[in-house]
């Protein structure tokens, strides 16, 4: 089982390029239309990250009765959450200031993203368990993300900024899917239905080469229908794909490096586009 309880693990390191990308993406584009705040596209990029930062810290909680663990893990796990409470009212906070700026449309669409964040594994909707992970961290960690950081800079959307957004919701997905197959054998083990244990490994490692290639097929219409100028980088970052899928194939232990190796592709990957967007 891989150990969550010291707060380096439970930060998930590797995973916080979510919140840089995504919101990265949405300021950027802000940016280029010069129609945005620098001083609101900063607050984005911190608030982004620091309420990633505090969904990593707190979603562990519910594991806290895991037999597995001794005393000092639960009163780590209990320590990172308090942690995450404190980093969630601070970005909240943050938050509200924007809020006083966007109107109270921001404050339903962040109403909207607290929910997604909370109800991966809180309470009684917990759709991590429920096998529905890999759908709507594609909606909560794509799209809505995108498009919120639009909207706090520039005040606007559009659906350009909803199409191009489009590869980094794929890539959130694929990144939670790997975490599911990483985990599969505890997971099974444990009942926690996530949607590999439900539809089984083979089928899940079938979705990780279709959204794979899904992302890469959709960054070329892109760029066929003038969304991006380029597709050059963009495509060399595909380079990064053959550890990660060489893993899908291996035993239980080598797959232990599947999520930060997918990580690693959803970092290239942006910063390959947001670079292409940029030259636009």
């Amino acid at each position: 089982m891989v150990d969550k309880t010291t707060f380096i693990k439970a930060l998930r390191p590797f995973s916080l390029i979510v919140a840089i990308a995504t919101c990265g993406l949405g300021v950027s584009l802000a940016l280029i239309e010069n129609s945005a705040s620098v001083q609101l596209a900063y607050l984005v990029m911190i608030t982004g990250l620091m309420l990633q930062i505090a969904v990593n810290l707190i979603n562990d909680y519910r594991d806290i009765n895991n037999v597995g663990f001794s005393s000092a893990q639960k009163d780590a796990i209990k320590r990172n959450t308090k942690i995450g409470w404190i980093v969630m009212f601070l970005a909240v906070i943050l938050g509200l200031y924007m809020v006083s700026i966007r109107g109270w449309a921001l404050l339903a669409l962040g109403m909207v993203g607290v929910f997604g964040a909370w109800g991966y594994t809180g309470g009684q909707i917990n759709y991590k368990s429920r096998g529905l992970g890999v759908l709507l961290v594609f909606f909560f960690m794509g799209v809505l993300l995108v498009g919120g950081s639009y909207y706090v800079v520039s005040g606007s959307y559009s659906i350009n900024v909803f199409l191009l957004s489009l590869p980094f919701s794929l890539l959130s997905s694929l990144l939670l899917l790997s975490n599911e197959l990483r985990d599969y054998e505890d997971d099974l083990a444990q009942g926690i239905k996530t949607m590999s244990v439900r539809l089984g490994f083979n089928f899940s490692v079938r979705m990780y080469y279709t959204i794979a290639t899904l992302l890469y097929l959709l960054s070329v219409a892109l760029y066929s229908a003038d969304k991006l100028n380029s597709v050059t980088l963009i495509l060399v970052s595909s380079l990064a794909l053959w550890q990660p899928l060489k893993l899908l194939s291996a035993d239980k232990h080598k797959r232990a490096s599947l999520t930060k190796l997918t990580g690693r592709l959803y970092f290239l990957y942006g910063l390959s586009y947001i670079t292409t967007i940029w030259m636009s």
